[in-house]
């Protein structure tokens, strides 16, 4: 089953150039999921008292195009489960012309809130969520490697802002951490194109996080990889890999 929705983006939403920034892509991604999953009622809410929560383990985004303030769009999704235990998700969204402006791909995985393990998907979701035919989506999201020679670091405390629901880091907020090390002559003149986020483990309110970057070549594609850290733990939480274009 196909989940869709129509919105038009707000002017929150939008950075410095006039365009939809990609913390925003991903929160409608986060956003289209949780009401796919309310629907299919195996949302967060309907998850916690089951002591079940999902827990998003990788990200490939390819924005296209990026839309405007007012622009109406078109958001699609579906699920595919694989070996009983991932959740692969496929994304796409449209302009009011049917160009196709990002196309993501996803992983959940379901975990126990009480080990913080993964626990298979047929024994813990509603089993018409198996039985009807799905839609094939190819696993073909990346591990990404070490960062092995930081060229810069910038330095958070989580806030009680950057939480979501399950009291952990929110997990758009670690995109913008990544971000937010780029050297400012690109993140001033460029915007990502391609974004890959693998999630090793989980942050909480209070946390001091260190996310440091390494630039891997240069113009015209600025391409980094980012690495994110619990400065108390020394534990890599997170690791991105951002390819940058010019406005």
């Amino acid at each position: 089953m196909i989940y869709e929705k129509k919105i038009t983006v707000c002017y929150a939403e939008t950075g410095v150039d006039g365009k939809l920034k990609p913390v925003s892509i991903l929160n409608y991604l986060q956003d289209i999921t949780s009401e796919h999953t309310d629907e299919l009622g195996v949302s967060a809410l309907d998850l916690l008292p089951k002591n079940l929560a999902w827990v998003v383990f990788k990200y490939q985004i390819n924005i296209f195009t990026y839309p405007s303030w007012r622009d109406a769009l078109l958001i699609r999704t579906w699920r595919y489960p694989l070996k009983n235990l991932y959740e692969l998700r496929k994304y796409e969204i449209y302009d009011d012309t049917d160009n196709l402006l990002v196309s993501a791909k996803c992983t959940y995985i379901l975990t126990s809130l009480a080990t913080k393990k993964p626990v298979r998907l047929q024994n813990n979701l509603p089993l018409e969520m198996f039985e009807n035919k799905q839609k094939v989506i190819t696993n073909d999201l990346i591990t990404l490697p070490k960062l092995t020679d930081p060229d810069l670091t910038r330095s958070f405390t989580i806030r009680m802002h950057d939480l979501d629901f399950n009291r952990h880091v929110n997990n758009s907020v670690y995109l913008v951490w990544g971000i937010e090390s780029v050297p400012e002559e690109i993140i001033t003149t460029h915007r990502p194109k391609e974004i890959t986020i693998n999630y090793l483990s989980d942050s909480v309110y209070g946390d001091q996080i260190t996310s440091k970057t390494q630039r891997l070549d240069s113009n015209p594609s600025a391409t980094f990889m980012h690495s994110i850290i619990n400065e108390h733990s020394q534990k890599e939480i997170t690791r991105i890999k951002t390819v940058w274009e010019l406005f």
